[in-house]
């Protein structure tokens, strides 16, 4: 498979040591932009003279991807978007689908052209146990429910786990969809011991099972160089 701009890299760590990584991976053909979550914390605290995370980010001319999972009432969550879109540097948002139809419909109309609504379903750190918690239904029922809302509300982009890519691609309704898949542990790296993400998968099952693109974070951060980190996941793609 062409592993060109299949990895979003999700630059969780220090805003010192994310422009540092970003700086050495953005030249590879496999990254496809920076998603950001803490980092927007430390730069709303950014200290005089320190460099500003967007500006920084976007002399690259790679998306970036906000994901803040914005839940709350439509008048809220537009004003919420509002700097990100205006800023002319983010490309995608996150909202949660399960703040319903008007609140992602809210948020496409107030991104026009200058943005994308990504819609997150089940957060891919809740364990299937967890999710049948709390939505009353297993993971795959859950995201599927949610997926017809987001196809309802006009968002074309869904945040969901590999394990609900086969009953996805199964649902002619959702076919339009593009899925944005985290908790992607690359094959090279699995340990058995991975924490932070319950509903996991490896870039191969991802993307064979139609992920669009795929979000590795702690496989690149955590490494001691992050470009051979990049390098061995895209060849890790180049074998499926």
């Amino acid at each position: 498979m062409n592993f060109n701009g299949k990895i979003w890299a999700a630059l969780d760590t220090n805003k010192k040591r994310a422009l540092e990584i970003a700086k050495m991976i953005a030249p590879h053909p496999s990254i496809f932009g920076f998603k950001i979550n803490r980092l927007v914390d430390q730069e709303a605290f950014r200290k005089d003279g320190e460099p500003r995370l967007f500006e920084e980010l976007a002399q690259y001319g790679k998306p970036i991807w906000v994901d803040l999972k914005f839940f709350d009432i439509p008048r809220t969550v537009v004003g919420r978007l509002e700097p990100y879109i205006s800023s002319g540097m983010v490309q995608f948002v996150t909202v949660m689908a399960k703040g319903e139809v008007d609140m992602m419909s809210d948020g496409v109309n107030a991104c026009g052209d200058n943005a994308s609504i990504i819609a997150v379903t089940e957060l891919t750190s809740f364990s299937e146990e967890l999710v049948h918690l709390g939505s009353g239904h297993p993971s795959k029922a859950s995201v599927i429910s949610l997926a017809r809302i987001v196809v309802l509300s006009g968002v074309k982009y869904l945040v969901c786990s590999s394990k609900e890519l086969p009953v996805l691609n199964e649902r002619r309704e959702l076919t339009g969809l593009r899925k944005f898949v985290p908790g992607i542990t690359p094959a090279w790296k699995l340990t058995g011991d991975e924490v932070d993400q319950k509903r996991t998968g490896t870039p191969g099952f991802a993307l064979s099972n139609g992920a669009d693109k795929i979000v590795i974070g702690g496989a690149i951060v955590n490494a001691d160089d992050p470009l051979d980190a990049v390098e061995k996941t895209a060849q890790e793609i180049f074998r499926i």
